[in-house]
C-alpha cells in the first residue's frame, strides 16, 4: 500500500466510522471557533471583495450561505468565501506538525457542504476530524512541512488542499475508489507560496479559500468517476519529490492518520501569526501584573528557533501593511504590553502607535534551541533597573486548547462583539456541543439560529 492508497483508505473509513466523544467535542469546538472568527472578519477588505465577487442565487439544493451576511450562493462560492473570511484576520487555529491552519479551510468546507446536502451534525463532525487528521498526517511530524517552507511553499494552501479533499470526501460519502481518486487529484492540483506573508501583501488570505475550493473540486470530480494519479504522493514526479524535495517517504506516512490529532490543534487567542502567540501569552501575563509600559526600558523575547526563522517574524518595521505587524514578533509582544489585547484592530489601525513602536525599538528576540514550539518567555527591564519575566507555560492552556466551557464563553463573547444579543452565542454553542456525537442537529438549523444580528 503506497501513501496515496493509505490515505484514501483512511478517508473512506472515516465516512461512517463513529468518533470518540472527545474527538467529536473538539471538532465542535473548532467549528464554533471558526464560525465566530469569520463573523468577526466581515469588514476586512479582502473578505468584502470576495463577497462582492459572488453571484447570489435562490435557496435550493447545492446552495449554502455566506456566514458574514447570509447571502445564498452556490456551494463552491460559499466554501470559498467562508474560508477566506475564516483566515482573514490570521486568528484561525494552527496544526504544528503540518505548520498549517486547518480550521480556516476544513470547517467552512464541512459546514457549507453539510448545509448544501442537509447533512446531520455527526457527518459534519466526521468530515472535520478527517480533514484535521489528514493535514496532521501530511505534515509528517514537520518532516514534510518544514522542507516545503524552506523551498518557499506555504503549507496551508499546499497541504491544505489534500486535507480539504478528505473533508469533502467524507461529506459526500465517497466510496473507497472515489476517496482514493479524490486524494490523488488533490495532491496534484495544490500549491501556494509564503511570499505574501513575508512581504505583508493581502493574497495569503485566499490561500485557505483556494485549498478549500480545490479539495471540494477533487472530491466532486472523484464522485463523478474522474481518476487521479495512482502514486500522486510518492511518484517520481509526485507531491513528495516535486513540492517537498524529498526522496524518502517519511515514517509518519507508514501508519494511518489519527482522528485524535485534532486534540492537538492549537487555537489562537489573538490575531497574530501563530508563531508569535506563545510569546504574546507571556507578554499578557506581564501586562496583567500591572506593569506600566512607559516604564519599560528593554524587552527580551525568547522563543523556539524555527519560529524566529519563519518569514515575517523577524521584521521590525516600518509597518506599512497590516500583515507586517501581524507577523512581527516584536510588534505583537509590544502591542500586548501596551494595550493588554491583540485583536485585528491593533495591527490594522494602530501599527504607527508611538507607544508600541517605542517598545519594538528596545526589543530583542533570542532563539531558543531547547524548548518546544509552545515555549516562549518575555522579560522586561524597567526604569528602576528591576526585571520582570513570565513564560508561556504559566498561562492557562485552555486558551490554546479549548474545552467545552472555554468554547461556549468565547463564542458568546465574540458574537456580542459582532452585534448579537447577549446569550445568543451561548445558546447556539451549548446546543451544538450537546448534540456533538449524537447528530441531533443539522447544519441548516444551526445556521438559521445564527440568523441576523
Amino acid at each position: 500500500m503506497n501513501a496515496t492508497q493509505r490515505l484514501g483508505a483512511f478517508v473512506a473509513r472515516s465516512v461512517a466510522a463513529p468518533l470518540a466523544p472527545k474527538v467529536a467535542e473538539r471538532a465542535a469546538c473548532c467549528l464554533l471557533d471558526t464560525v465566530a472568527l469569520t463573523l468577526m472578519a466581515r469588514e476586512e477588505r479582502t473578505f468584502r471583495a470576495m463577497r462582492a465577487a459572488v453571484t447570489p442565487v435562490a435557496p435550493g439544493p447545492g446552495t449554502a450561505r455566506i456566514w458574514a451576511d447570509g447571502a445564498r450562493v452556490v456551494l463552491s462560492e460559499a466554501v470559498t468565501a467562508n474560508a477566506l473570511g475564516a483566515h482573514a484576520h490570521f486568528h484561525d487555529d494552527s496544526d504544528h506538525p503540518s505548520w498549517s491552519h486547518p480550521g480556516s479551510l476544513i470547517v467552512p468546507l464541512a459546514v457549507s457542504l453539510g448545509e448544501a446536502t442537509g447533512a446531520p451534525l455527526d457527518q459534519v463532525l466526521r468530515a472535520i476530524a478527517a480533514g484535521y487528521a489528514t493535514l496532521e498526517w501530511m505534515g509528517a511530524d514537520e518532516k514534510v512541512a518544514r522542507p516545503m517552507i524552506a523551498r518557499g511553499l506555504r503549507t496551508t494552501p499546499t497541504l491544505g488542499t489534500i486535507g480539504a479533499a478528505a473533508t469533502a470526501a467524507v461529506g459526500l460519502k465517497l466510496n473507497a475508489e472515489q476517496a482514493f481518486n479524490a486524494m490523488a487529484m488533490s495532491a496534484c492540483i495544490t500549491g501556494g507560496t509564503v511570499e505574501p506573508v513575508r512581504c505583508g501583501s493581502d493574497e495569503w488570505r485566499a490561500h485557505a479559500a483556494q485549498a478549500a475550493r480545490g479539495g471540494l473540486l477533487a472530491a466532486q470530480l472523484a464522485k463523478g468517476g474522474v481518476v487521479g494519479a495512482p502514486d500522486a504522493l510518492e511518484g517520481p514526479r509526485g507531491f513528495l519529490r516535486a513540492l517537498a524535495g524529498l526522496e524518502e517517504t517519511p515514517p509518519r506516512w507508514h501508519s494511518d492518520p489519527n482522528p485524535e490529532s485534532i486534540l492537538r490543534a492549537i487555537a489562537k487567542p489573538w490575531a497574530a501569526l501563530g508563531d508569535n502567540c506563545p510569546a504574546v501569552a507571556a507578554a499578557k501575563l506581564l501586562c496583567d501584573d500591572g506593569i506600566d509600559p512607559a516604564a519599560i526600558r528593554r524587552v527580551t523575547i525568547t522563543m523556539w528557533r524555527p519560529y524566529t526563522e519563519y518569514p515575517g517574524t523577524a521584521y521590525c518595521g516600518t509597518f506599512e501593511r497590516t500583515v507586517q505587524a501581524l507577523a512581527s514578533t516584536t510588534f505583537c509582544v509590544a502591542a500586548m504590553l501596551t494595550n493588554g489585547e491583540l485583536e485585528y484592530d491593533i495591527p490594522e489601525n494602530h501599527r504607527q502607535d508611538e507607544n508600541i513602536l517605542r517598545l519594538v525599538k528596545v526589543s530583542t528576540v533570542e532563539p531558543d534551541d531547547i524548548g518546544t514550539h509552545m515555549d516562549a518567555s518575555v522579560e522586561v527591564e524597567l526604569a528602576d533597573g528591576s526585571r520582570r519575566k513570565h513564560a508561556s507555560s504559566e498561562a492557562s492552556q485552555t486558551i490554546f486548547f479549548h474545552d467545552r466551557a472555554t468554547a461556549i464563553d468565547l463564542f458568546d463573547h465574540r458574537l456580542i462583539g459582532c452585534g448579537y444579543p447577549e446569550g445568543r452565542g451561548r445558546e447556539i454553542a451549548t446546543t451544538l456541543l450537546d448534540a456533538a456525537g449524537r447528530g441531533a442537529l443539522d447544519m441548516r438549523t444551526l445556521l438559521d439560529r445564527l440568523g441576523a444580528t
